[in-house]
C-alpha cells in the first residue's frame, strides 16, 4: 500500500483545520460555517446551511482548492483541487434544521511535507477502497466514543467485569485498530485495563462501527 496515499486520506478523514479557496477567494473552514465534513471514499463531502456560499458555490460548479492539516502525527497537508458539486438538501429528523450537501470531485491531490516538499498521489491510488478504513478514521472514532458514548462504555466494561454500573467511574477506549479495541477504566479497586476483538477484522468505516457496536452490545452513532 501506497505510504503517502495512506498519510493523505488519513487527514482527509481526520483533519484538525484547513483552508479553501474557491474561485480564487480564500476563505477558513470557520468561515464557511460548515455543520460537518466527511471523506467518502477520498472524496470530501460538505454538510453546510443552505443560502451559505459553499452551498452556491456547489450549485455554481465552482473551482476549488482544499488544504487540509492532519489531527494527529506529523505536520503533513494534503493539497486537493477540484470542482465542486451540490448534490441534495436534507433536514435533521429530529430538529428539522436543513443542510445541503456539497461534494468535490477531485482532479488533483499532492502530500505537503514539512519542508514544503509537495508530492504527488495519483488518483486512482488516493481513492483506493483499502484506504477507506485509515488511521484517521481510526483516531476520529476513537475520539468520539469517549467524548459522546462515555456512558455506553462505563455499561459495557461494567457487563463485563460483573460490576454495578455505578461503581465504575470512568472508562475510556485508549487504542482503536481494525480488529477490536483496547479500553482502560476506574473503578473502587483502581486502575485497569483489558482488549477487546471484534468476531472478524473491519475492512471498512461499516465494519468498524458495527463491530464496536457489537463489542459494546450499543446502539451507537
Amino acid at each position: 500500500m501506497d505510504s503517502t496515499a495512506s498519510i493523505a486520506r488519513s487527514i482527509l478523514s481526520c483533519p484538525r483545520g484547513g483552508s479553501v479557496v474557491i474561485d480564487g477567494i480564500p476563505y477558513s473552514m470557520e468561515e464557511l460555517e460548515m455543520q460537518g465534513f466527511a471523506d467518502d471514499g477520498g472524496r470530501p463531502t460538505f454538510l453546510c446551511p443552505p443560502e451559505q456560499r459553499l452551498a452556491y458555490a456547489g450549485r455554481r460548479g465552482s473551482h476549488a482548492v482544499l488544504v487540509l492539516q492532519g489531527a494527529f502525527g506529523g505536520d503533513e497537508a494534503v493539497r486537493l483541487t477540484g470542482t465542486l458539486r451540490w448534490l441534495r438538501t436534507d433536514a435533521c429528523t429530529c430538529c428539522e434544521t436543513e443542510w445541503d450537501e456539497v461534494v468535490m470531485d477531485v482532479a488533483g491531490v499532492m502530500l505537503v511535507r514539512t519542508g514544503g516538499e509537495a508530492l504527488p498521489i495519483p488518483l486512482d491510488t488516493f481513492t483506493d477502497r483499502d484506504l477507506d478504513l485509515n488511521d484517521g478514521v481510526l483516531h476520529r472514532n476513537q475520539d468520539h466514543l469517549n467524548n459522546h458514548h462515555g456512558d455506553e462504555l462505563r455499561e459495557a466494561v461494567a457487563t463485563r467485569t460483573y460490576l454495578p454500573v455505578d461503581s465504575i467511574l470512568a472508562a475510556q477506549v485508549s487504542g482503536l485498530h481494525a480488529d477490536g479495541f483496547d479500553f482502560q477504566w476506574v473503578d473502587e479497586r483502581g486502575a485497569h485495563s483489558a482488549r477487546t476483538t471484534f468476531d472478524r477484522p473491519a475492512r471498512t468505516p461499516e465494519d468498524l462501527v458495527a463491530g464496536v457496536r457489537k463489542a459494546l452490545a450499543a446502539e451507537i452513532c
